[in-house]
């Protein structure tokens, strides 16, 4: 059977690219790119995003790789993928926020018809793409200021056969770790698995500058793993068996001055370690960061200079 969402339309055994128009600026209209692709034969429905933070790059390359190399003719089911959701923010490079409603793409699923920009682009792929979907896949990474080695976070709520389903899809990435994510209606693009049962993951991998290709090949291994755990296409997923984490803490600084990193993401602390230092314009340490639990560097601040209340550095709990 054909899919057609928006004027984007594929037969079956077809890939097919275009535009989802979401909303408007002064002189701008914003489209959410978007690609179908349509399995050979019947099959689940598999959603793919990237960008939801634009400057997550990582997430955005694997998406677009898995779009390139998916052949539709040998395929089970369709693929819907969004490489570049938050195109304001990929534009502009702006950190987190649209530079347009100063808004988190990730805070306002499942948005709204009339509201801001924001709200109008999440409501556009929650309408046309979510809500056709067995599954999701969220692709994430380091925004601006963020260095992130890897680890994914599987919704969980209260269907448990859905909850099983999520953690499997976080295990189709080669993470060490399992964030269990309380998913709520509204808010993350994992609102779907509470609003409607899909099973939710998001994949955390990379920072924006360089786009390094091992963090690039977290994300599309499993993406790609994902759709041979559904059937999507050919193979036996390869899955891991990582830690589930038993929590986390961010870090942020009491005041701005200059962070110095005495660690590197992805390295295992002990409570008590120091993880870096502030200093002041004159180089005297104002504050020194330790770790708070035991557990592994999820995120570390990329930025020299810091201010007051911004993060440094996150650990997360693994014992």
């Amino acid at each position: 059977m054909s899919i057609t969402i928006g004027g984007i339309t594929a037969a079956p055994g077809e890939k097919a690219k275009g535009f989802l128009d979401a909303g408007t600026t002064s002189v701008n209209t914003y489209r959410v790119p978007l690609a179908v692709i349509n399995g050979s034969r019947k099959g689940k429905t598999i959603g793919i995003i990237g960008g939801t933070h634009g400057t997550e790059f990582a997430s955005i390359d694997a998406v677009i790789r898995a779009i390139k190399e998916l052949d539709p003719k040998k395929m089970k089911g369709t693929v819907l993928a969004v490489p570049v959701l938050n195109g304001p923010q990929f534009e502009h490079k702006t950190q987190f926020l649209s530079p347009f409603d100063q808004l988190n793409q990730n805070r306002v699923f499942p948005g709204d018809k009339e509201g801001t920009l924001t709200h109008r682009i999440a409501y556009t792929v929650f309408e046309n793409v979510i809500k056709r979907c067995d599954a999701l896949l969220d692709c994430h990474g380091g925004d601006i200021n963020e260095d992130i080695r890897g680890f994914t976070l599987a919704g969980k709520g209260d269907d448990e056969a859905v909850n099983k389903v999520a953690l499997d899809m976080a295990r189709c990435f080669p993470a060490r770790y399992i964030n269990l994510f309380q998913v709520a209606p509204t808010g993350l693009s994992m609102c779907a698995q509470a609003r409607l049962g899909i099973p939710c993951v998001i994949s955390e991998a990379g920072t924006p500058f360089p786009v390094r290709e091992d963090e690039v090949r977290f994300h599309y291994e499993g993406i790609m793993n994902v759709l041979r755990y559904f059937g999507v296409i050919e193979g036996k997923p390869r899955m891991v068996e990582p830690v589930t984490s038993k929590g986390s803490a961010r870090l942020r600084a009491e005041q701005g001055g200059i962070w110095k990193p005495a660690v590197s993401t992805d390295q295992m602390v002990k409570a008590g370690d120091v993880l870096g230092v502030v200093t002041d314009l004159f180089g005297e340490v104002k504050q020194t960061v330790k770790a708070p639990h035991g557990g592994v560097v999820g995120m570390m601040r990329c930025f020299y200079s810091v201010n007051c209340g911004e993060s440094l550095v996150s650990v997360t709990f693994l014992e």
